[in-house]
């Protein structure tokens, strides 16, 4: 099962994750795209809820695609509760863990546990840009060797999201196939 984690105020129309959900229902694949509890004002305890939620009553292990924010979340979930019923997870820019904005204080700062991740790090992949607002090119390759999770570079993509113009963005379903977590 596919879990798709969008970031603080949600993925809105034309962003990559929207694009990457019609695409897998389109194929078949079971994908999820849950709503989080109040996007615009996340908090941590209720998003890793809600996903842990998710993964329990998944009936096969999930691999999570997740944006920003929603990459902290699955990083708080697998903190708690370990890689259980986790096949991989796709961390696409997230945040500096030094952030400062308000809004989403209560994820930071993140947990970045490499034991955590251990079990599903191969399989597992960052993505990020040189010049995201959000996070810089040393941040990214530091949370990658923290993690043990392989760094995938794009240069001058952004936040790599509407703004930066990734509305369909094939290498998402790519990086799927290459993970294990599409069908055959």
């Amino acid at each position: 099962m596919i879990v798709i984690v969008y970031g603080y105020d949600g993925s809105g129309p034309g962003h990559w994750q929207r694009w990457l959900h019609n695409e897998l229902r389109q194929r078949g694949e079971t994908v999820s795209f849950p709503e989080l509890p109040e996007p615009s004002q996340p908090r941590k305890d209720t998003w890793v809820t809600a996903l842990g939620a998710v993964v329990d009553a998944a009936t096969s292990p999930v691999t999570f695609v997740c944006h920003s924010l929603g990459c902290w979340a699955v990083d708080h979930l697998l903190a708690h509760r370990g890689s259980d019923n986790v096949h991989a997870a796709l961390l696409v820019a997230p945040p500096s863990p030094f952030l400062l904005f308000e809004p989403v204080e209560s994820f930071l700062p993140p947990p970045r546990e490499r034991a955590a991740w251990a079990p599903i790090a191969a399989r597992s992949c960052l993505v990020g840009s040189d010049d995201d607002d959000f996070t810089s090119r040393a941040e990214f390759a530091e949370l990658s060797n923290e993690l043990g999770v392989p760094f995938h570079f794009i240069p001058g993509a952004g936040h790599i999201n509407v703004a930066s113009r990734y509305g369909p963005w094939p290498f998402a379903l790519q990086w799927l196939r290459d993970a294990g977590a599409l069908r055959p």
